[in-house]
This record gives structure tokens, sequence and C-alpha cells, in this order.
């Protein structure tokens, strides 16, 4: 499944680049997110609680950044699980930021393999939670970098 979307931050790319890489303070503008591990300067493992359609799942996993182009683009794999519902989550992504006039656009693509009881909701579904996520961590990204 692809999903894609992107939105702007009034805040100049160097910002929002350095932002991304505030762990502590960026995973608390991520809806969900209720714990964040460091492992080291490129693995990040944690846990995302989410309602798919009617079934609440709490997915723990690790994010390996396997790409680092400072301050343009970021790309990396996450796989994850969530016991309750016996669904598992495989992805790569990209993100990338791009200077617009009055700040700077941020933009992701996500190739994700999802797997168990969640995948029996497809595409439609998912896509509207993904981009009622996106949505919510741009509003709290801007709270943060828009001054």
């Amino acid at each position: 499944m692809q999903i894609e979307d992107s939105f702007i931050i009034k805040a100049s790319k160097q910002d929002v680049w350095q932002f991304i890489f505030d762990i502590p303070r960026m995973s608390k503008c991520i809806p969900g997110i209720e714990a964040v591990e460091i492992i080291d300067a490129v693995t990040y493992r944690g846990k995302l609680v989410v309602k798919v359609g009617p079934i609440k799942s709490e997915f723990g996993g690790t994010v390996l950044l396997t790409e680092i182009n400072a301050p343009d683009s970021i790309a990396g794999s996450v796989d994850g699980d969530d016991k309750s519902s016996a669904s598992s989550v495989k992805a790569v992504f990209r993100g990338t930021l791009t200077s617009v006039e009055g700040g700077t656009q941020a933009a992701f693509s996500v190739n994700a393999n999802l797997r168990g009881r969640l995948a029996q909701f497809g595409g439609p579904i998912i896509n509207a939670t993904a981009r009622k996520l996106t949505a919510e961590f741009a509003k709290n990204m801007r709270a943060e970098l828009e001054h």
C-alpha cells in the first residue's frame, strides 16, 4: 500500500530539519506515540497506539534510517507488530524538505505491507487514518515551530 502526503510549515528548512532530529521533541508531535527509545544515531524503537476502524492497536517496532541527506531528505524502514490484533507492518519511507515561499514543504511517501486483522480494512480506511494522523502531526509541528 502506497501512502503519500505533504504539508507546509512556516519555518526554515534548517529549523524543520533540526526539529525532525530532536527525537524527544518531535515524537511528542506524532499522534499515538507513547514511547521512543534512541538506540543509536540511525535506529529508534518505540510504541504507537492507533485506532484503525474499530480496532485499537499498540504497535511496538523499530525505525532504521538508511539514508540521511541533510537538510533535504531521509529514508528508512519501519518494522513493527501488534500482538492484540495479530497484525504486523513492514514499510519503507522517504521524506523530503523543500524550501517554498513562506516556509518549508515537508513531503513523504510510505510503501507499507500490513498483515493480520488490520489488513482486512484495506487501502481506503488505512489511507484515511494515515491522512488524519498526518494532519494532526502537521498541526502539532506547526505549534512547535511557527512563532
